[in-house]
């Protein structure tokens, strides 16, 4: 759109907002909502019928239309169509803004009455039905509006009062609209259905438990789908409703891809034929996208589920029903009359089930023979749509699909790497561009031919493909940019007269290829159709280039991924991908040509009919980061192609379909280990039960014990004592303790996590998260000795924050290993990677070897025994063993007296019982032969590789790792046998649903899961909008498992903030308190030196005639806030303040940039101010904290992203001291969302107030020393700055 009519269009958004402001200050803002239908009809005729409707509902939502007086005033019985209307698009409104999940409280009562309302207003516009108000046509709107409300319903099925209404327009009844035959068949399928079906007629007519309002309702609901199914198919003919069609469509694949909803929609689609009805009539109008999104549809009716059980069905289950349909329906052709239908009953299953066979045999048929044979394989000879007869042509292509099977497509043929129809395809170009496109003047919904990721999947092989999609989606929405890119700078032109290309520019992220050959071709595999392994040689010339751009080209490493362009002077017209095997470095110094062993995707290769290779003349190579992507997609089309391979007794919950309560496998006795550090911290730690017996055994001290808890708090807790070291030689075992006395949920969360069975701990900002995983990670470490604990998180910095705080714990640093980058970071001084920790088990052996060595000196043996542990080994067995053995038949006195003095000192100290101490004493020596024994393989194993995997597989015993790391190393571990028994994820809310699966399905042996985050902080990055939004691809498993009512443990004290900055988000948890007395001493009891309140809203109107600024499209800035901010950071530095004590967060990437100018000209080059600890976006400083934080929130015209309420919890629970928010009360002070924290905030008022004691040091009037200074904009901030200084 040109600029001039942009401003246009803006102007008159802005007029018409202005007309809903002045409304809802009338009518609904204040102490009481003024009900007035007209109002209603006036706000629905002027939205609709103005070329700016997206922004005028977008208004509404925001002056809270919905719930402060249209829901209000329709659960009295003041509905009508208009309201009708404007609730649906009010909830449309919400659920495209990603708000509806803390709307539906709301409704909790009411519901019913809405979604009847809505079914009833939808119903009359498939029938033919005007409905107008005033002098506006609203069937369209009705139409799309009402599609939407579903499709927001259907996707909020965790909530019951949507759940149980909904899912009456999707049950039995609706196979009234069967075919007679068909239902029949469908019934005796399954034996309680008939009587459940006898059941469901009932409620049709009126009766003496069924009222005749009831009856029309049951009516509506059993005829709402059918009916709607016949109005796709007669409108996928009309240009006017094609994005209607598409939404009608989105809504079908949604409802194909649960359970509950699909159970018996399916087998009404099929006998609708929905498919073939819609595609004949799609000819006309060649709508791409709803074109698209019938096959989707089409793909999934056909999935490989059982239609009423939901069985998931293999491929030879699915080809078993195949035959069974064929063999059937060759029976039936054969009794009716076998010579009419000879070719079918002579013809062999494989005929039959192909399509092209089929079609082949039933074409020389008369009219009447193929609807007889359509009979008897239950499609429908009259249309379900007009009721007329089916064309000839229509009941071959139906036949041919009854009788076909598709299982899941060719597995195969996925190719991880993106190709140029999918990175420069409409999908990938739309999903950038959600809800981004220019004001529409229709009512219009954002819409993509993509899966979506919900709360239910149909299988485990369900899961995977749409994840597959989508992350191969993401990847080539990243590729599409850094493509563009790097061809716009190397400006490609073709020489006149030739296919040649010329690069003019350069970039140093993508070089032209001299040489690309495809040098072997490996032959299919057994069963498969595209080659084992397809290998290529590449060579490019660096000649031209620079240092820098060389050294970075020759650190590309072997499984590194690198992407081939075919480039002309129009773009890039062909992507292809391939890993590098092997780097071959120019041959001499003189010599600039680099060159590459790769392989290239053989299913790609496969389906490259014409020499495309031959077209490749760029390189691009990416981040080592941005490779992960390959090893990824390409464990999901491993795992795809396998059978389901989670643990049997984890897939039901995680698929969305088992009982959340059954995922708990409770035993009477948990290991604690040294979770307690008094006894008197074990009794508090159980108050709610009646009694707590600790047993006598257990040390006051250093307690290590195993609890059995009853079954409820009526019972008494038992405490034991496991594992107790003798306290009299702590020099035998310099055991370390847990020294945190965790709170009661603390505790109840470690020992949850010691139970078989899955876990989840909802751990609020500033709980104590990372110390319950340590512990956790403890105590199964203890308690399981000859399982693998998995420990995964999302990002390096947490993986090393948790690594550090369980390498303080009783665990052996020889059982640790942490694989993947970020290693070098951790602040140890023990190495933890693969050579790291085979460097230090070299090491320890020869100190182990030395102590032998001194044992065998000590008892007069001969011999060296410091050259190999199989030689100390000999000595134990020969030597040591025999000498305990006789002390034990009390043949000879304590044999290592000697040893000992000379390693400890004094060996038995007076009073001590010296038969405890010898046999600590033994004990010490077995654990250092058994350490012998365990680095011995170390000597015998030579190659790097060999160490590597041994150390995975039988030495470590809690490995640690990212979950994008465990993803691109699943396969390998998987091949290694690496026997997990439990998986402990902390950051599991900031993790992709598929991230978190993948490492679940590692080892049937698996017995424990343990998820530790916070679904109310941020949900996992997605950088797509469209896929973040529309396919819900930020979802993480921990969140979903959540909303499916999945039993947790939410940790309920704080210490990191203030209680008063605490009170902003508590309300988002269960009862989230405050740890007495940390967060009540100290600092935390003192004022904010400087200021007069500990946290505030600070109101900030346009600064020189300006709020908000976008200098480049969604680079949103505030050049007031960025001053005022700076301002009070360079007063902060005056007055005494650490600037590690402050970090400035803001909403947006903009502000951050200009706040960074602002800081840099003001700050920087001054010691007095410097730099303060982070400036930083919200989203990037969630998992950490400061003492100070100054927030600015930026926008002045819209809300923004901060209304995301997990955005908005994580902004304010940063702080420890002090929150000071910077931005426009007007426009956050009316969201909805944030009417909670700003009541709060605006408690002190909104303007920043200071303490004017710490201005004034050397005044002699106390008392005007006290009085308060009203900062009262920017401009006042700046110029007491500069006084100041």
């Amino acid at each position: 759109m040109p600029p001039k009519a942009r401003q246009t269009r803006a102007a008159k958004a802005e007029n018409d907002n202005a007309s809903i402001e002045k409304l809802a200050a009338k009518h609904w803002q204040g102490k009481s909502a003024k009900w007035a239908a007209t109002v209603v009809d006036q706000i629905l005729e002027k939205a609709v019928g103005s070329s700016t409707l997206h922004t005028q509902l977008q208004w509404l939502e925001r002056q809270q239309y919905l719930e402060q007086y249209l829901w209000p005033n329709y659960s009295k019985g003041r509905q009508n169509d208009s309201t009708v209307i404007s609730c649906m698009l009010m909830i449309n409104e919400k659920y495209e803004q990603g708000l509806l999940t803390t709307m539906w409280t709301i409704f909790e009562t009411g519901f019913e009455d809405l979604l009847d309302d809505a079914v009833q207003l939808m119903m009359r516009v498939l029938n033919g039905d005007k409905v107008r108000v005033g002098s506006v046509d609203m069937v369209s709107v009705v139409r799309m509006a009402g599609v939407q409300f579903l499709i927001a319903c259907f996707g909020s099925m965790e909530t019951e009062s949507v759940r149980t209404q909904c899912m009456q327009l999707v049950g039995l009844a609706i196979w009234y609209h069967m075919e007679e035959e068909t239902r029949g068949f469908m019934l005796r399928k399954v034996p309680q259905l008939p009587k459940f079906w006898k059941h469901t007629q009932k409620g049709f007519v009126e009766n003496k438990r069924v009222s005749k309002a009831e009856a029309e309702k049951n009516c509506r609901y059993r005829d709402f789908i059918p009916q709607l199914l016949r109005d796709l198919a007669k409108q996928c003919a009309s240009l006017e409703y094609q994005m209607y069609c598409a939404k009608v469509l989105e809504l079908l694949v949604d409802l194909e891809s649960q359970l509950p909803t699909r159970r018996f929609l399916n087998p009404l689609l099929q006998d609708f034929e929905i498919v073939e009805e819609c595609r004949q009539r799609m000819a006309v109008t060649e709508d791409e996208l709803c074109v698209q999104l019938l096959k989707r549809l089409d793909s999934r009716i056909q999935f490989p589920v059982t239609d009423v059980t939901g069985h998931a069905q293999s491929a030879a289950q699915m080809r078993e029903r195949q035959l069974e349909r064929i063999s059937r329906w060759q029976l039936q052709a054969f009794q009716a009359d076998k010579e009419l239908f000879e070719p079918i009953v002579i013809a062999s299953a494989a005929q039959l089930g192909t399509t092209d066979s089929l079609q082949a045999l039933l074409e020389p048929m008369e009219m009447k023979q193929v609807q007889q044979l359509a009979r008897m394989a239950f499609v429908r000879t009259q249309s379900a749509i007009t009721g007329e007869e089916q064309p000839r042509e229509m009941l071959i292509r139906s036949l041919c699909n009854q009788m076909h099977v598709d299982v899941l497509g060719e597995r195969e043929m996925w190719s991880p790497y993106p190709d140029e129809k999918l990175v420069f395809g409409k999908t990938v170009g739309m999903a950038e561009a959600y809800n981004r496109s220019e004001e529409k003047s229709q009512l219009g919904y954002a819409l993509l031919d993509v899966p979506k990721l919900g709360l239910q999947y149909l299988s485990e092989q369900d899961f995977l493909k749409r994840s597959f999609e989508l992350l191969q989606l993401e990847t080539a929405a990243e590729l599409r940019t850094e493509i563009q890119e790097a061809v716009r700078r190397m400006q490609p032109h073709e020489e006149e007269g030739t296919d040649e290309v010329i690069f003019d520019g350069w970039t140093r992220m993508a070089l032209p290829l001299s040489v690309l050959d495809v040098v072997a071709v490996q032959p299919p595999r057994v069963g498969e159709q595209v080659p084992a392994r397809v290998q290529a040689r590449l060579k490019v010339d660096l000649s031209s280039y620079t240092d820098s751009i060389k050294a970075e080209w020759t650190q590309v490493r072997p499984r590194d991924v690198l992407i081939l362009l075919a480039v002309r002077q129009s773009g890039a017209v062909r992507v292809r991908g391939c890993q590098v095997e092997s780097v071959d470095m120019p041959e001499d110094e003189g010599s600039s040509v680099l060159g590459f062993r790769v392989l290239l995707d053989p299913a790609q290769y496969a389906r490259d009919k014409n020499n495309v290779y031959g077209e490749l003349n760029v390189v691009l190579r990416r981040q080592a980061q941005e490779s992960s992507f390959k090893p990824v997609l390409e464990t999901l089309r491993q795992l795809a192609d396998s059978p389901p391979t989670l643990p049997k007794w984890l897939a039901p919950v995680v698929l969305g379909y088992g009982d959340p309560a059954a995922v708990r496998q409770e035993k009477d006795t948990v290991f604690m280990g040294d979770t307690f550090i008094s006894i008197e911290h074990i009794k508090e730690s159980f108050t709610e039960y009646a009694r707590v017996d600790v047993s006598e055994d257990v040390d006051t001290e250093a307690p290590m014990v195993e609890v059995e808890i009853p079954a409820d708090t009526t019972g008494t807790v038992l405490v034991r004592s496991v594992g107790q070291q003798n306290s009299k030689l702590p020099w035998l075992h310099q055991q370390k303790h847990n020294m945190l006395s965790f709170t009661p949920a603390q505790v109840q969360a470690v020992a949850e996590a010691g139970q078989r069975g899955l876990t989840l701990v909802v751990g609020p900002p500033g709980t104590g998260k990372t110390d319950v995983a340590a512990q956790i990670v403890s105590n199964l470490y203890h308690a399981h000795p000859q399982q693998t604990v998995l420990l995964l998180t999302h990002s390096n910095q947490a993986l090393n924050q948790l690594f550090e705080r369980i390498v303080a714990l009783d665990i052996e640093p020889r059982h640790l290993l942490r694989l993947g980058h970020g290693e070098e970071s951790l602040d140890s001084t023990e190495r933890f990677s693969n050579a790291g920790r085979i460097e230090s088990f070299l090491e320890r052996r020869r100190e182990l070897l030395e102590q032998v060595q001194a044992l065998a000196d000590s008892l007069q043996v001969p011999g060296d025994y410091r050259d190999s542990c199989e030689s100390a080994r000999f000595f134990y067995v020969a030597h040591v063993r025999v000498r305990w053995d006789a002390y034990l038949r009390k043949t000879r006195e304590f044999p290592f007296t000697r040893y000992f003095q000379e390693q400890k000192g004094t060996l038995f100290p007076e009073g001590c019982d010296e038969e405890a101490v010898a046999h600590a004493c033994f004990a010490y020596l077995e654990r250092l032969f058994d350490e012998v024994a365990e680095i011995q393989p170390f000597e015998l194993l030579q190659s790097a590789r060999e160490r590597a995997l041994y150390l995975l597989k039988r030495q470590a015993r809690v490995v640690a790792m990212t979950c994008t790391h465990a993803a691109m190393r699943l396969g390998e571990l998987q091949q290694m046998g690496v026997r997990i028994g439990s998986v402990v994820m902390e950051e599991a809310a900031q993790v992709l649903d598929i991230e978190t699966l993948l490492p679940l399905t590692l080892s049937q042996t698996l017995e424990r899961v343990v998820l530790i985050g916070d679904h109310n902080q941020l949900p996992p990055v997605v950088k797509s909008p469209g896929l973040r939004a529309f396919s819900r691809m930020e979802q993480s498993l921990f969140a979903r498992l959540i909303r499916l009512g999945v039993p947790f443990v939410e940790l309920d004290c704080q210490a990191r903030a203030r209680p008063s900055i605490a009170s902003l988000y508590r309300h988002r948890y269960r009862s989230l308190g405050d740890l007495k007395p940390l967060v009540f001493q100290g600092a935390y009891a003192q004022p904010n030196p400087g200021f007069a309140h500990v946290l505030q809203f600070i109101d900030v109107t346009d600064y020189q005639g300006q709020g908000e600024s976008e200098p480049s499209r969604y680079f949103y800035q505030n050049l007031g806030e960025a001053e005022y901010v700076v301002a009070v950071y360079q007063y902060m530095r005056l007055i005494g303040y650490s600037a590690e004590q402050v970090a400035i967060l803001t909403t947006y990437n903009g502000q951050r940039a200009l706040i960074n100018d602002v800081l840099n000209r003001r700050c920087r080059p001054y010691e007095q101010f410097g730099m303060p600890r982070a400036v930083s976006t919200v989203d990037q400083f969630q998992g950490q904290q400061a003492d100070f934080v100054l927030l600015s929130l930026v926008r002045t015209r819209n809300i923004g992203h901060i209304r995301d309420i997990r955005r908005l919890t994580v902004a304010l629970s940063r702080a420890k001291l002090g929150l000071y928010v910077f931005g426009r009360r007007s426009l956050f002070e009316s969201c909805f969302e944030l009417q909670s924290a700003m009541q709060m905030l605006l408690a002190n008022g909104d303007q920043l107030v200071l303490e004017k004691t710490s201005l004034a040091k050397n005044t002699k009037n106390k008392a005007a020393a006290k009085e308060p200074i009203v900062v009262e904009g920017v401009e006042t901030m700046g110029k007491l700055v500069v006084e100041m200084a």
